[in-house]
């Protein structure tokens, strides 16, 4: 194997780093464009060491993920025995199965979100990251929750220790009828990546 396909990839544009009170979204078109920006922020977030990171897959989902991250050379056992990462799936954080699946409300993914803020802080940390990958949820029907729940985000952000970065596929958005993304998505947000 060589060494470059060992390598995280670098995002090519400049970085911004993600801080507390940080509620920004990222659009994508590709797999592998969503895999450079969103790894890239994962390498930079455990890097940085003062924030555990919490990684929602999307229809890749964990496993997917994990074994994504590892081919590019990343110790993905490391940083989960340090509570420094973990890694979920979307369905499981933010839908419900009863007799048929339902998003949870939001009240409860705030409770979900505090859980792992708190699980955070104890571990050492100083705050948590959220990356979450939206495509499952949209390609399920659940964009209009998961836009009440970004709204939410919006408002309550800065009053959590945290950061959330809400990663988007362009074409399921597409597919859900949102005709410009860049524009719904960029008025609740506020940091575009």
């Amino acid at each position: 194997m060589s060494k470059a396909s060992t390598e995280i990839p670098r995002d090519p544009r400049p970085k911004r780093y993600l801080d507390m009170g940080t509620h920004a979204a990222y659009l994508f078109e590709t797999g592998s464009e969503k895999q450079v920006k969103l790894f890239s922020l994962t390498r930079e977030i455990v890097d940085g060491r003062h924030s555990s990171l919490l990684y929602i897959a999307g229809k890749q989902g964990v496993k997917g993920i994990r074994l994504s991250l590892k081919d590019i050379g990343f110790d993905v056992a490391f940083f989960e025995r340090n509570k420094q990462l973990r890694i979920v799936d979307s369905e499981e954080f933010f839908t419900a199965i009863g007799k048929q699946q339902i998003f949870k409300p939001t009240s409860e993914l705030h409770s979900q979100l505090t859980s792992k803020l708190e699980e955070a802080i104890s571990s050492g940390f100083s705050y948590l990251s959220v990356i979450s990958e939206t495509d499952m949820l949209v390609r399920k029907g659940f964009l209009a929750r998961y836009r009440e729940f970004d709204d939410f985000l919006a408002k309550s952000i800065r009053d959590l220790k945290c950061c959330f970065v809400c990663a988007f596929d362009r074409r399921e958005l597409a597919a859900a009828g949102v005709s410009d993304a860049t524009q719904e998505i960029s008025s609740i947000h506020s940091l575009m990546l």
